[in-house]
This record gives structure tokens, C-alpha cells and sequence, in this order.
């Protein structure tokens, strides 16, 4: 074939082109790869966290009566990537840990103020946890100390209280714990700041639920079964401790209790939950009020109809 140099010169300049391309993906790819490694290779910021000061909370070292709150608040923010996750501990003299909160999120920055309350242990250090996206954590702590001059505090005792549910005209469903009376729907409502208790009845995927709640249960559907609720400006949060059947307080010991000892150690805020679904006679269920009152209720009766009534017994801090 005779030589053509006009086609020699172009398929040259195809072969110039088509190297000069390959090395520029090979040359992004190697930095794409130099990039990542880099990435890889660098350690992320963990998230930042902080106590809160001031007259509002409860400093490190404080010497706190049993039964009296200690409030604490924390601010935190995540470095390089989002905070999911605050656990709130006690490591007890033993060494035991109690995990008293542990909460998911997914917020850049967070500001938290809870009210716990002095146990009866004799020290305990308090520790807030914090961990972001990268599963970097940040952790800030402080001790307290139990008032060894505590002396246990009165209850009032009430040995049969009976409630209605929703479907029942002729007995009230909410209750001042306090007083032991109950309120109809209507006296309720002009009592918002008293009731910490209202009951109700529902089939829970067809299990009979006699159910104790509050008006201010959070999530929840109580304004279902109570619209007036809807108008309150007063809806009081009442916690219920639903590790009955794993921790079950003795018969034996309520019934010797007459004073607030066996309240305090009863009710453990982990397990505090928006209501108690279930309750059957015998239950016997520790609960906390939005004024931190700690009581507890024991089942006697209860009806499985929503126009049905729930008896029970009740002891509650003074």
C-alpha cells in the first residue's frame, strides 16, 4: 500500500487524543482515590457539650435530700456531623450504672432541663453523654451527694377510690390523687390544676385495657376519649412505671408502707411511661405527678366495658 501521510498524521492524532484522555480519567480517578483516602485517613470533630449554670440548677457537690428534686440542664452541639443520641446515667458507689434517660435525635444543636429526684443512694455521679453521626461522643459529668440528715417524708393513704371510664355517666374519671376525690368531666374542667389521674377503657389488638393516664399524656389520644380536654390551658403529665411484672412491688410491702420510703425506691423514671395499659387487680403500679409526687396504686377491680368502673387503692407523698 503506498504511503499516505495526511492518513498517518491523522491516525496519529487519534492516538495522541485518545492517551491524552485515558491519562485525565486515570489522573481524576487517582485523586478521586487520594480524596477519599484523605477523608478516611482524618479524624472527625466529636460533638461539644456543656452542664448549665445558674440559680435554676443543681450544682456538682450538692447535698440533696431524699425525695427532693435536683434539676439539671445541658447545651451540645455536633462538630462535623448531627447529634443522635443523649444518655443520662448514674454510677452509683458500687460502680452499678443507672441509665436514667436515653433519648434518639437527629438535631445539629440541642438544648435539654430535666428534674430528677434524690434516691436514696449515698452518692451517685451523674453523667450526660452525647454522641453524633460519626459515633464520636462528648461527655460531661458531676457528682451529688445524699443529705445523710433525710428522714422519710408522710403519705396520704386512701384504701379504695373508684373511677369510670369514658362510656360511664354516673362516676367521675379524673382525680386529684391528693384529695382522693373525683371529678366528673365538667367539675374537672374547672379544677385543670388538681387532676393528675384520668382513666380509661380500649381494646388494645383485642387485649381488654383498663388504662391509667393523664391529661397531659404526651402523643397520645386522651382528648379522644375526652374532648373537653381539648379546652384545658392546665393539662398536668403524670408518669407511670410499666416495669410491674419484671420489678413487682410486694403486696406485703405496700401494705406495711406508711410512709413515702418504699415510694421513692419504687418508682424508677426509665420505665416512666404516658400511661399504664392493663391493669388487672393485684397490679400494683408506682407512678409520678407533674409536682413530682412519687405514689403508688394498687388494683382491686376492674372492669373490662367502657361504661365500666376501676377500683383501687392509693398511697402518695404528702
Amino acid at each position: 500500500m503506498p504511503y499516505d501521510a495526511d492518513n498517518y498524521r491523522y491516525k496519529n492524532k487519534l492516538l495522541i487524543m485518545k492517551t491524552f484522555q485515558t491519562s485525565i480519567v486515570l489522573l481524576g480517578l487517582t485523586l478521586l482515590t487520594t480524596f477519599s483516602a484523605c477523608k478516611k485517613e482524618s479524624n472527625p470533630s466529636p460533638p461539644v457539650i456543656s452542664l448549665k449554670s445558674g440559680s435554676s440548677y443543681t450544682p456538682g457537690g450538692s447535698v440533696i435530700a431524699v425525695g427532693a428534686p435536683i434539676r439539671f440542664g445541658i447545651s451540645a452541639s455536633g462538630s462535623d456531623a448531627n447529634i443522635t443520641n443523649l444518655v443520662v446515667k448514674k454510677i452509683m458507689p458500687d460502680g452499678s450504672i443507672k441509665v436514667m434517660l436515653d433519648s434518639g435525635m437527629n438535631a445539629s444543636s440541642f438544648s435539654f432541663d430535666r428534674t430528677f429526684f434524690q434516691s436514696v443512694e449515698d452518692t451517685a455521679q451523674w453523667t450526660f453523654q452525647v454522641m453524633d453521626k460519626n459515633r464520636q461522643f462528648a461527655t460531661s459529668a458531676l457528682t451529688i451527694f445524699k443529705d445523710p440528715n433525710s428522714t422519710w417524708g408522710g403519705i396520704y393513704e386512701f384504701s379504695s377510690i373508684t373511677m369510670g371510664y369514658q362510656g360511664n355517666t354516673t362516676v367521675g374519671q379524673f382525680l386529684d390523687p391528693m384529695s382522693g376525690k373525683v371529678y366528673t368531666a365538667d367539675s374537672a374542667l374547672l379544677n385543670q390544676a388538681l387532676i393528675h389521674i384520668v382513666t380509661y377503657y380500649y381494646l388494645d389488638e383485642t387485649i381488654p385495657s383498663p388504662t391509667f393516664s393523664s391529661a397531659g399524656e404526651q402523643g397520645g389520644a386522651i382528648a379522644d376519649y375526652y374532648p373537653s380536654i381539648a379546652q384545658w390551658t392546665i393539662k398536668n403529665f403524670t408518669k407511670w412505671d410499666i416495669s410491674v411484672d419484671s420489678d413487682p412491688v410486694p403486696p406485703e410491702a405496700y401494705e406495711a408502707c406508711h410512709n413515702d420510703s418504699l415510694l421513692i425506691v419504687s418508682y424508677d423514671d426509665v420505665w416512666g411511661k404516658r400511661k399504664f395499659k392493663w391493669a388487672d387487680p393485684g397490679d400494683i403500679i408506682p407512678f409520678m405527678t407533674a409536682t413530682g409526687k412519687k405514689g403508688l396504686v394498687r388494683v382491686i377491680t376492674a372492669d373490662h366495658d367502657a361504661a365500666g368502673t376501676i377500683v383501687f387503692s392509693l398511697k402518695i407523698q404528702q
